[in-house]
């Protein structure tokens, strides 16, 4: 006789056979309950497309399918991805722009891991971007990490709330997920916007300053070089923020003092 469903066990559909590997590591990092969801590997998108199509309606609130696509926003990407699988009934969560940029998304667990005896692998850590501007993640992910998979296994030990907040479709898909589980999650409410601010400030010391001179020392005896503190500023480090916020405050009394010269005059 065969056994009813069980009514807490919550599906993932996923593209391939790695994707379901990184999917599965780091949700068991953020403790959510791996008993209840089976992920599924469909075999490409297409192979997402028919499952859905076949999905009985009072089903489909179980499901969720992961895609990646390269788009600017995850917004973007998900609207993209509901029109290439003829806007499914399931819940649709995107990598941006592949899931192998969330490899880089807790990147103290990336430096830790990486191939650190390459000398041109931590040329390209000193210069890594953020997870959703890697251009050809799963390229990049090889040349750091090499070809095993055992080789990730550290996904299963990241910093998820670093991760998520440096990857705006990391955290979108970790919300997603808890929705689908009914699993509370404790995320940044907002993920480390790569705002003009921000943009600029790092461009703007990676440009002029030499990566190893000291340009900051903060009250408190810490000191920061040009390549260190574009660091924090992108990835939205305390240090960042603080440098950003003294930055602009500095910024605003000369706009005042200047502005209160000219109505003097």
């Amino acid at each position: 006789m065969r056994s009813a469903p069980d009514p807490d066990l919550r599906w993932l559909l996923v593209e391939g056979q790695d994707d379901a590997f990184v999917v599965t590591s780091i949700l068991e990092a953020a403790g959510f309950p791996l008993s209840r969801l089976e992920v599924v590997v469909a075999r490409g998108r297409e192979g997402v497309r028919l499952i859905t199509e076949h999905l009985a309606p009072e089903r489909s609130e179980r499901y969720a399918a992961l895609i990646d696509l390269d788009e600017r926003s995850v917004p973007d990407a998900v609207a993209r991805a509901r029109k290439q699988l003829g806007d499914p009934p399931i819940r649709v969560l995107c990598a941006v722009p592949a899931i192998e940029a969330w490899l880089f998304a807790d990147d103290h667990a990336v430096s830790a891991n990486a191939r650190n005896d390459d000398e041109e692998v931590r040329a390209i850590l000193a210069r890594l971007p953020m997870p959703e501007e890697i251009p050809q993640p799963k390229r990049l992910a090889r040349q750091v990490f090499g070809h095993d998979s055992p080789k990730l296994a550290f996904l299963k030990t990241i910093d998820v709330e670093r991760a998520a907040a440096r990857s705006p479709s990391l955290r979108s898909f970790l919300k997603g997920m808890g929705e689908l589980l009914d699993f509370s999650t404790k995320l940044p409410d907002e993920s480390v916007g790569r705002t003009i601010t921000r943009d600029v400030l790092a461009g703007l010391i990676g440009e002029v300053l030499p990566a190893d001179t000291v340009v900051w020392r903060t009250a408190s005896g810490s000191s920061y070089t040009a390549a260190e503190l574009r660091r924090q500023i992108e990835s939205g480090g305390e240090a960042g923020r603080q440098y950003v916020s003294d930055l602009l405050r500095v910024s605003r009394d000369f706009l005042r003092r200047a502005a209160n010269k000219k109505t003097a005059t």
